[in-house]
């Protein structure tokens, strides 16, 4: 069972997912919301465990279609669950100041929570190999994955949530100086799960 929901996750969902997602934000916000919202999350799944699996060799991705360590559509993976996740963490749109921190809050939760699940099914079923602390101590693959899981991924759809909020307030402002967000965007992902991995790497 666990096997076929990652192959459905990783294989199967991203061929209509990543579509319907982008048609989902481009209904929203038009073109410049969607490539924003699901071009941040593709970018930073090609760039991110492309460094951390094919040069740091932190952890790597065993099955088909790979390029290296990581799957070959590992961006599209991550582009089509994480842009559903913020839409299901942004609508119905609240209003009122908490709107943006409820927003950051919600996106935390799905994709710190999924994420978290994920991996602990990928290493349980030999899908992913991740290299540290607790897996060079022979630790259970729940606790090699919640060494770093419940922080990282939680910044990461912490930072993911923050920019999709502002983003799409900018649009409803009538704000067209939208650009410095994919800057922004992905240093902040970036930040927020390289930082904390690296120093829990030293525990």
């Amino acid at each position: 069972m666990a096997k076929s929901f990652l192959f459905f996750y990783n294989h199967i969902f991203l061929i209509f997912g990543f579509p319907w997602v982008f048609w989902l934000w481009y209904r929203v916000g038009g073109m410049s919301l969607a490539t924003l919202i699901t071009g941040l999350p593709l970018v930073f799944g090609y760039i991110m465990p492309g460094i951390g699996t094919n040069i740091l060799k932190k952890w790597r991705f065993n099955g088909p279609f790979r390029m290296g360590n990581f799957f070959i559509h590992q961006g599209f993976i991550y582009s089509s669950t994480m842009g559903l996740g913020l839409y299901l963490a942004m609508f119905p749109a609240a209003s009122g100041p908490w709107q943006i921190p409820m927003i950051i809050f919600r996106t935390a939760a799905i994709v710190g929570f999924v994420a978290w699940w994920v991996d602990i099914l990928g290493v349980k079923t030999g899908l992913i190999e991740i290299y540290n602390g607790p897996w060079k101590r022979g630790a259970a693959p729940e606790v090699i994955v919640t060494h770093y899981a419940p922080i990282c991924f939680s910044l990461l759809g912490a930072s993911y949530g923050a920019v999709g909020a502002i983003a799409y307030q900018m649009i409803l402002s009538g704000d067209a100086r939208r650009a410095w967000l994919w800057p922004t965007g992905f240093i902040a992902m970036m930040a927020a799960t390289c930082v904390p991995y690296l120093w829990l790497e030293k525990k």
